[in-house]
């Protein structure tokens, strides 16, 4: 029986049915997702205001976007190019990231494990349960691109590294002129993960110098210094260092650092995990080089994570990277114990997981349902006033009951100012005067 539940674990068709599965239920809830808050303002150009109609016109949009709001202009550029075109293309395509997502972090790399389905639906109940703001990083359409997409390349960024430390393996050289230029646009991508990444890097070229005796090559130094010159190119942004710095007093900082380490103890089951499965790696004499691959992944998450407390606040979507890395971390030593034969605790752990993820996947889709009717009719009730001519209008300002919906945290509608930026961009959208909530 253990046999047959084994080969089943490992069977190529099973994990491909589970992936399926998660697409299919991230495109469900993506389908019963409106735009809302930034999704609104960013269908209107930065430079001159007009609604973007073509890709000629998100050029000069980013560039003012630069100076008014921040440096993060390859996934904005992005959020504007899909919010152009049909709401169901970014649907199938985020859907298609989620599912890329947990199939990394799953295996983060060649050859640290065999495929199990088991650890592919366990690593979905981590990221579904224990994700802040589950909706705003992986439904919302600005913040899937700034989040979830950013963590699915940052975990593609980082397999040359991890299998040229654990299987000395390099990219072809071709691959090599793309990842450079693929590191710059990365570094641009997100302050908090380019920092974890390049303290990832430093410490698979430290392990490799001072363990393996190797010189850093070629490829590891052009990516690292394009990663740092697009790490720049956002960190200079104008609009950068006055919307994201914290300011430096120590008394700032050390409640900065307060509030960042009360995010990070939300994953202590993952915490506790990775010091039980570590232990039992030791016990069972697991390679050290795999060891030392999930020490380095843990390494990222605290960088990528802690180095929050320099931003100007800690919003819970902004811990994904956080998570991501220490979910790996994870899954780089459960493989080891999965190539054992799945030890009963961590198999009996991964099923806890499941069963605690079933549940929330109902309370989180019946939320994303409610949330989303309540604002299809919103949006129905506003185009009918428009086409009546009525110009300012009044609609039910609905709030979202988990942290599923995209609605939680965000605004949506002002209920006391109709200049509030929020309910002045969406009567743009419409082409309404002025829209209040009530």
């Amino acid at each position: 029986m253990r046999e047959r539940l084994l080969r089943l674990d490992r069977s190529r068709a099973v994990s491909a049915a589970v992936l399926l599965g998660i697409f299919l239920l991230l495109l469900y809830c993506n389908l019963h997702t409106a735009l809302v808050a930034d999704d609104f303002m960013y269908c209107f150009s930065f430079s001159d205001g007009s609604r973007i109609t073509s890709v000629g016109a998100i050029l000069p949009s980013m560039a003012a976007h630069r100076h008014t709001m921040n440096g993060r202009v390859f996934p904005h550029a992005l959020v504007q190019l899909f919010l152009m075109l049909p709401k169901g293309i970014f649907n199938v395509c985020n859907a298609g990231m989620f599912t890329a997502l947990i199939s990394l972090l799953a295996r983060p790399c060649r050859g640290c494990g065999r495929r199990s389905a088991l650890l592919l639906l366990a690593v979905f109940g981590c990221v579904w349960v224990l994700q802040p703001e589950f909706g705003q990083v992986f439904l919302w359409l600005d913040g899937s691109v700034n989040y979830l997409w950013c963590a699915v390349l940052c975990l593609l960024w980082l397999r040359p590294w991890a299998g040229s430390f654990l299987n000395d393996t390099e990219p072809g050289k071709a691959v090599r002129v793309l990842y450079v230029l693929f590191s710059f646009v990365l570094g641009a991508w997100s302050e908090n993960a380019a920092v974890g990444l390049v303290f990832m890097a430093l410490l698979f070229l430290a392990l490799g110098f001072f363990r393996e005796k190797t010189r850093p090559r070629a490829w590891q130094l052009c990516a690292l210094a394009s990663f740092l010159a697009g790490f720049l190119f956002l960190m200079l942004a104008p609009a950068t260092a006055a919307n994201k710095a914290a300011e430096m007093r120590l008394s700032v900082l050390l409640g900065n650092f307060a509030e960042t380490g009360l995010y990070y103890l939300r994953f202590w089951p993952l915490l506790v995990c990775f010091a039980l499965f570590y232990t039992l790696a030791l016990r069972s004499k697991t390679e050290l080089k795999r060891r030392l691959l999930s020490l380095v992944f843990l390494g990222g998450s605290l960088a990528g994570h802690f180095v929050l407390t320099f931003a100007l606040y800690c919003a819970g979507r902004s811990t994904y990277i956080g998570l991501a890395l220490l979910i790996a971390a994870n899954a780089v030593l459960l493989h080891a114990l999965i190539e054992d034969g799945w030890p009963r605790l961590p198999a009996a752990l991964c099923a806890l997981c499941l069963l605690i993820t079933a549940w929330r996947v109902a309370v989180g889709v019946k939320d994303i349902l409610r949330t989303d009717y309540l604002l299809d009719f919103n949006a129905a009730l506003i185009e009918e006033c428009v086409a009546n001519g009525e110009r300012d209008i009044e609609v039910y300002r609905p709030y979202a009951r988990t942290k599923y919906s995209a609605l939680e945290g965000l605004g949506y509608l002002s209920t006391e100012d109709p200049n509030d930026w929020y309910n002045v961009y969406m009567a743009r959208y419409y082409g309404a005067d002025s829209i209040i909530g009530t």
